[in-house]
């Protein structure tokens, strides 16, 4: 049988969960044709693995690429990482379907970069499939529906409940967009406008999802103080909407640090009474967001000068300062270091006009101006005009290995697919987990302080998360699966984009820098990284969800 490729005497880890085994992979078109011993000779072209292990391409299944997979075709940043199949759309954030006049207040919620964008040339969740796959791209993309989405499409910014033909109508977009291919709905119920909705909105419209064999993905609705209730919530949604369930991210944050045995055993209790719910999680333990990032979900509504101007007044910052250590609705995980006063956990990356201040925490500039630190993170906003970004580090590393090793957990990376080119870089954002998620795992928690065999790390990063989002050709090295596959060096792996790790402040300029130890990805049965050079290949596809 003639091949187009052959990876040749590779230790073959193949995404079930089992050790390796030494084989040989021979691939025709999009799918691996034959495992065993492979004369060369039968091979169009040959791939020396010897010493190397040889896996399927990691599935992705927590990102944000919606926008980002538009703006960077290749998928530099996370194709070199091995991977090969992104779900996005997760935390609620997807950005179709959209109604006429709602468009310019759903793009404030897609994030700084979607002005790149130019014309929005799709109104349907179908239209927008097809802009994304337009040209090709550097790995697939799996795509889940956002809440958030849907609600602003009809009810714009209202925080009420639907009435009942606005409801029926939310249930008719999630129905057209399930059609034309997501694989389920997510929510991000710490963000406006999904911390709006209430769990019966959130039931109906999963009942929808439920029909069509979808998932349901959700940021839940608190990481920390009141975590177990939100996991609660996330379980119940899927029991009595008949959906299952995926909980995003779910280390708990500063506020609920050490309570993964709680967070775990809802999960666990839950599956022992037969629901499908599963968690991701990624292994940075910390994140950068602007410093408004983290302040009540109402004020990242506000256009820019009036966000500014209101947290200029002191009677709105007593206001402000009371919701959120009173929590009264929870916003995203840093916020928690503003409600306890760990502003010595909050250091600044960027600055618009105050340079001196990148590298310093909250805490010590609120002390070299003997000042309160909670009025100096006020004061930073203003000064800056709201252009200034800080790193949070508000997670906790043992949180994060106790969830590695708990059976329902995958890995997720939380990024956007990025690329070291191009002027989105200037200020270059804080992504590592864009760069390093996958090579990083491997290099700390497999190589060097090992919390899991090569074989289940894999696992967690194949064929769980194919099981999990239905793709049932994907995710195993087995004859006839697609040949989506990912070579691994062992010994040469290094995470680039955390060369400080752990971290070293003061920083500067994060290094975003493409990971060692990946030297080939298939993609498609198409060579998309060879010798560690990523080619001009553009082999993924958008994958499309199919039931029965």
């Amino acid at each position: 049988m003639r091949m187009d490729l052959g990876i040749l005497h590779g230790f073959i880890v193949d995404g079930s969960g089992n050790p390796w085994y030494r084989a040989d992979i021979g691939i025709s078109g999009k799918k691996i044709a034959k495992i065993g011993r492979i004369n060369r000779k039968d091979c169009e072209r040959t791939i020396e693995a010897k010493g190397l292990y040889v896996c399927p391409g990691f599935i992705d299944i927590h990102t944000h690429s919606d926008v980002m997979a538009i703006l960077f075709k290749g998928c530099d940043s996370t194709l070199r990482q091995g991977v090969t199949t992104h779900l996005t759309g997760n935390c609620g954030q997807g950005i179709a379907p959209l109604r006429e006049h709602n468009i310019e207040l759903a793009k404030t919620y897609w994030g700084e970069w979607a002005g790149r964008l130019g014309e929005t040339n799709w109104r349907t969740f179908e239209e927008y499939l097809r802009v994304l796959g337009k040209g090709g791209l550097g790995h697939n993309m799996a795509t889940l529906l956002g809440h958030g989405a849907v609600r602003t499409a009809v009810l714009g910014a209202r925080r009420d409940a639907p009435s009942k033909g606005e409801l029926r109508l939310m249930k008719s977009l999630v129905s057209e967009s399930m059609e034309a291919g997501a694989f389920g709905m997510s929510t991000g119920l710490v963000y406006p406008p999904g911390c709006f909705a209430t769990t019966e909105e959130i039931i109906e419209l999963c009942k929808v999802v439920a029909k069509y064999d979808g998932m349901y993905a959700s940021h839940i609705r608190g990481e920390r103080e009141t975590i177990a209730e939100a996991i609660r919530e996330a379980i119940l949604i899927g029991e009595r909407a008949g959906v299952r369930v995926q909980i995003s991210h779910n280390c708990p944050k500063w506020g609920a640090c050490g309570r993964t045995a709680e967070t775990l055993g809802l999960v666990a209790e839950a599956r022992e009474r037969g629901l499908d719910v599963t968690i991701d999680n990624d292994v940075h333990t910390d994140l950068a967001p602007e410093l408004s990032g983290a302040l009540p979900q109402y004020l990242g509504e506000l256009p820019l000068e009036e966000r500014v101007k209101h947290l200029e007044s002191k009677e709105n910052r007593r206001r402000i300062k009371k919701e959120i250590v009173d929590d009264e609705l929870p916003a995203f995980g840093p916020s928690g270091l503003l409600k306890h006063g760990h502003f010595d956990r909050i250091f600044l990356l960027h600055a618009s006009k105050q340079k001196n201040l990148v590298g310093k925490t909250v805490q010590q500039v609120a002390d070299e101006r003997g000042a309160d630190p909670f009025e100096t993170y006020f004061d930073l906003i203003v000064e800056e005009k709201d252009g200034i970004v800080a790193i949070f580090d508000y997670i906790s590393g043992e949180d994060v290995k106790a969830l590695m090793r708990d059976p329902n957990m995958m890995f997720s990376s939380d990024c956007s697919t990025w690329s070291i080119e191009g002027a989105l870089n200037d200020p270059p954002p804080y992504f590592p987990c864009a760069f390093g998620e996958y090579p990083g795992i491997f290099e700390r928690y497999v190589r060097d302080d090992p919390v899991l065999t090569i074989q289940d790390a894999v696992r967690r990063m194949t064929s769980f998360p194919a099981q999990k989002i239905g793709l049932w050709d994907r995710g195993l090295l087995r004859p006839g699966m697609k040949a989506d596959i990912a070579v691994i060096d062992l010994a040469r792996m290094k995470d680039r984009a955390t060369d400080l790790w752990p971290h070293t402040y003061p920083l500067e300029n994060y290094p975003h820098r493409y990971p060692e130890g990946v030297p080939y990805v298939i993609v498609n049965g198409k060579v998309a990284v060879d010798s560690g050079r990523q080619t001009k290949t553009l082999a993924g596809e958008v994958l499309k969800h199919r039931w029965p």
